[in-house]
Formats: C-alpha cells, structure tokens, sequence
C-alpha cells in the first residue's frame, strides 16, 4: 500500500504543474480561424521595442520589452502596443506595410482609434497580434 501511494503522490502532483502553466516558453502565436472576417486596413509606418515598467511590489519593479507600432488607421496616426513575446515578428519578419485587422471589443462609438480599443491584427501567414491603441497624433 506505501508503493503504492509513494508512486501515485509524485505522479499526481506533476500532472497538475504541466496544465498549470497558460503560456509556454516557445509557443506559438495565435492563428487567425477561418471565416472570420478582417474589414480594418491598417498601415504600419514605424516599429519600436522599449521597455514596459510596472511597480508590482513598491519596492521591487518588474520590466518587460513590449512593441510600439506607429500605425494609420482610418486616416488618423495611432500608436499601438503589444506583448513583445506573443509577437510574430521573429517568424514572419514583420516589416512596414499593410495588415488586416478587426476590432475585438465593438462599442456604440464609431470612431475606430479611441485610445484602450483592443485589435486583432493578422500578418500574412495567419498569426495573429493582439494589440491595443495607446496613442493618438495629428
């Protein structure tokens, strides 16, 4: 009975650290489904990588790099921001140009670049970057 149990405590506690885990070092970025549609045309005219700070602990802060993309959309300059880790520009060599991109989130609102909007922007090997709207310019 202690055999027993000796193999299945070790066996049961590792199971639940494997689904533990949301993302994995190393996976794939999401791929855009089938059928869904892309209707917004957005123009990437710039691409930076800096440093995203948050102060988690008032003592200790905590760093990560997150892409900044200058973009037109809708005839209006924004900015958006993602996560530098879920984004496909290693793989598919994200460059300046034109992507698709739908919004996630629709409001009552009209106005497409309204700074917290959430997009879905889709390279052309069918990943997908989730990408919010941080700023706006003239």
């Amino acid at each position: 009975m202690k055999k027993i149990v000796a193999v299945l405590f070790p066996l049961i506690c590792s199971t639940s650290l494997i689904y533990g885990q949301k993302t994995r070092f190393g996976q794939e970025p999401p791929k855009a489904k089938h059928g869904v549609d892309y209707p917004l045309t957005v123009h990437i005219s710039g691409i930076h990588i800096r440093p995203y700070c948050t102060d988690m602990v008032r003592t200790e802060v905590t760093c990560k790099d997150v892409v900044y993309a200058d973009a037109i959309m809708g005839g209006k300059k924004i900015e958006l921001i993602g996560d530098k880790d879920v984004m496909p520009y290693q793989s598919v060599g994200l460059s300046l140009g034109d992507y698709q991109a739908r919004l996630l989130k629709s409001s009552s609102d009209a106005d497409f670049t309204k700074i917290g909007q959430k997009y879905d922007l889709a390279f052309p090997d069918s990943t997908i970057w989730q990408c919010t709207v941080s700023g706006i310019s003239e």
